[in-house]
């Protein structure tokens, strides 16, 4: 049976009413699609008017700064002190270095830091740039005696104190280039760095800090939050982990697919990029603590740690993002902000070079003797991913645009399923065009590729999470499409930080593997994490795609499986991380204002007593809450967003809805390659092949093994997303792009 383009939207749209059947109609009014106000808008719009001579104490973007003169006796000043806390902190790297105080290596604070360490050495000389400019801040606002609101909004106007030479600025770019830069500087013509690698993140509300400038938040009484892993083990135990019944284990590990494409904050490194231990027990006889550690205290009572005698848990904050101006701490996204394949192809043209053949526009692959292509192999034993007895049988882990590949073995086998199909679309484009050099058939592969990931990204990933009536995640005729050049699609903080982990509590306890004959198994999806070596195994690759597409996953939730709340990197050991931990601290760190602030930024109703939480969240979640925190504003925005019961006809409340659709309108909107874009090239014709595209034939395409998968692998099957032949589904001809 041959599916065409309208079936495939019919069965979509079955899909859905039939889950949101019995539904009350009243569930389903939502707020309007807009885009928000961020620290963009509030520059631009403050840039030339007058400056208030009385401080405002407003805290959104609407701020009226206030002015402030500042000598520039005071300014050297502070910047001088800058450089002399930049030279304290490397002291103290070196000196950790010397003593060899470091974390165990394969323990699972090494595992979690050296996944976020491998970053270009760019990012450590933006990071010390940016440290110098957060402590010139904070000296400045003590000596003049600023509160934090006026730390936070009105330092910020001073005059540029550097030569302008922000990472990706001046950039000399030609309009009518046809292909995308490997950075993603240079789409925005107005604005080159907009959504390019190593730019400060976006924010939707303005940054809390609890000195104003870069120490982690507070609580409204100005006292400290209750721990994170309080907290984490507190809410999440409310009740068992629920099947969601719809959607699919591929959603989660697509999510992450896709998060790995959009964002990567660096966190900060010891000297040559060693993991910094900020727990007593790491440090050993002589605690000298590294300035950039926030360790989080583990109650002594913990359900889970207590019984392995922990009492801290380790974390590094991020490394700063650079600036120019005085004002609060940012944090760098090293990703470009793009639906572009970066995951796959590299954020910068060294990566990306060092993964392609460099003939006939084929990505780098390693063939097994067993015949199957995967991933090239990162041969360095020093990587704490590699194993020794692993390497002994010729495996190794896998490289690819994104270090965080290794991370679950589900992750890489999606990899493995990307890198396949580019090489597959370039050995026939090779056929078809024969006169195409190698840099020609790289480049029209990888446009094809980005355009199909964000066909699917907005065709099949985001319909389940917002629901039909959020009209920005259907694909309109491309008349309708419009690219505004005054959107920077850049990444926000709050949706990299906050709103697109929502994931995390998709994360199943155990990953179920599906032989040829139907046959279940299933694993602890903790032995699967740095554990990619069973890919390697003839068979195993349609096995776990097979359990993924057909096994659903958790519900979105304030509820998260032990495998990523204890267990995370555990190994060999008794114990792991517990991210959600991880994410409420990462919060902090990135000074990511509180639900309640955010929840009234995007135009909800305002929340100023834990009672008016009644009816947005369920009533033990509530009470959590109110014995955790000491005031409703304190609440994190993690797992207040999470804890919103979601719009009736989406997987997430309302919070993070806003956030979720600001972002994915902005990729949308402020992306000049977008693929209905003149500027991305396609003509009709072409255009109209890309629309055909569809998650399950790229996968019956790459994994011939699978021989069947249902019409939408993002959703299980049921009645109404029957599994077909894989003859069912339409291939892409590539003779209409011929050149």
């Amino acid at each position: 049976m041959q599916l065409n383009p309208a079936m495939l939207r019919t069965m979509q749209a079955v899909v859905l009413v039939t889950f949101f059947m019995g539904l009350d109609a009243s569930y389903f009014s939502q707020p309007e699609n807009v885009i928000l106000k961020d620290n963009l808008w509030y520059t631009a719009y403050w840039k030339d008017k007058p400056k208030s001579s009385s401080p405002s104490t407003d805290r959104t973007w609407d701020h009226h700064p206030s002015a402030i003169q500042i000598a520039s006796a005071d300014a050297k000043e502070s910047m001088d002190y800058g450089k002399l806390m930049m030279t304290e902190e490397e002291t103290i790297t070196q000196n950790l270095k010397e003593k060899k105080v470091t974390l165990a290596r394969g323990s699972p604070a090494y595992l979690h830091q050296v996944l976020f360490r491998q970053s270009p050495p760019k990012a450590k000389e933006i990071s010390k740039k940016g440290y110098i400019m957060n402590q010139a801040t904070s000296f400045l606002k003590n000596k003049l005696g600023l509160d934090n609101s006026r730390a936070t909004f009105d330092l910020f106007w001073y005059d540029q104190l550097c030569d302008g030479t922000l990472s990706n600025d001046g950039l000399s770019c030609n309009p009518n280039m046809r292909y995308r830069t490997a950075n993603g500087s240079c789409n925005n013509l107005n604005n080159p760095s907009w959504g390019a690698a190593f730019r400060p993140f976006r924010r939707a509300a303005p940054p809390d800090y609890g000195d104003g400038v870069s120490s982690l938040r507070l609580a409204k009484d100005e006292s400290s939050l209750p721990s994170a892993r309080l907290v984490s083990s507190r809410v999440k135990s409310i009740r068992s982990s629920q099947s969601s019944y719809f959607l699919s284990v591929l959603h989660m590990t697509y999510g992450q697919f896709l998060d790995h494409d959009l964002t990567f904050a660096p966190l900060n490194k010891g000297e040559n990029g060693e993991a910094i231990p900020c727990c007593p027990e790491a440090l050993g006889d002589d605690p000298v603590l590294h300035p950039e550690c926030a360790a989080i205290p583990i109650p002594a009572d913990d359900p889970f740690y207590s019984q392995f005698a922990q009492t801290c848990m380790e974390f590094v904050r991020s490394a700063p993002a650079e600036s120019c101006n005085f004002g609060p701490r940012e944090q760098m996204n090293a990703r470009t902000a793009y639906i572009d394949g970066s995951q796959i192809y590299g954020s910068d043209q060294e990566m990306m070079n060092s993964l392609r053949t460099f003939e006939a526009g084929l990505l780098k692959a390693q063939v097994t003797n067993e015949g199957m292509e995967l991933l090239p192999a990162n041969t360095d034993l020093n990587s704490e991913c590699n194993r020794a007895e692993q390497a002994a049988q010729n495996r190794f882990c896998f490289r690819s645009g994104d270090n965080r590949l290794n991370e679950q073995i589900l992750l890489a086998l999606f990899h493995i399923v990307w890198s396949r199909h580019h090489n597959k679309l370039a050995e026939n484009f090779k056929k078809i065009n024969p006169s195409w050099d190698d840099e020609k058939l790289f480049q029209e592969t990888h446009r094809i590729v980005g355009a199909q990931l964000q066909h699917i990204t907005y065709n099949e990933y985001l319909p389940p999470i917002f629901g039909e009536s959020y009209k920005f995640s259907r694909l309109p005729p491309r008349s309708e499409y419009n690219y505004d050049p005054s959107i920077s699609a850049g990444i926000s903080a709050e949706f990299a930080t906050a709103a697109f982990r929502f994931g995390h509590s998709q994360v199943p306890s155990t990953l179920d593997s599906v032989d040829e004959s139907g046959d279940k198994s299933c694993s602890e999806l903790s032995s699967f994490f740095m554990n990619p070596f069973d890919l390697y195994i003839k068979g195993n690759i349609p096995k776990l795609m097979r359990g993924e597409v057909r096994q659903s996953a958790p519900a979105v939730d304030a509820t998260f499986s032990r495998e990523v709340a204890g267990n995370l990197f555990k190994g060999e050991g008794l114990f792991g991380m517990d991210l959600v931990s991880l994410n409420l601290q990462r919060g902090r760190d990135h000074g990511i204002a509180s639900y309640t602030a955010m929840r009234s930024i995007c135009g909800h109703s305002s929340i100023t007593s834990f009672d008016d939480l009644k009816g947005i969240m369920k009533d033990e979640v509530i009470q959590e809450f109110k014995d955790l925190y000491k005031n409703v504003e304190d609440i994190d925005l993690f797992l207040g967003g999470l804890a919103e019961t979601p719009l009736s006809d989406g997987r997430v409340g309302p919070t993070f809805t806003c956030i979720l659709s600001d972002q994915f309108m902005r990729l949308k909107s402020g992306d000049r390659f977008w693929y209905e874009s003149s500027s991305a090239g396609f003509n009709i014709y072409q255009m109209n092949e890309l629309y055909k595209t569809s998650l399950a034939g790229i996968l019956c395409e790459t994994i011939p093994e699978l021989k069947e998968i249902q019409q939408w692998p993002l959703l299980v099957p049921s009645p109404v997303n029957p599994i077909y032949p894989c003859s069912s589904y339409y291939r892409l001809n590539l003779n209409v792009f011929a050149g």
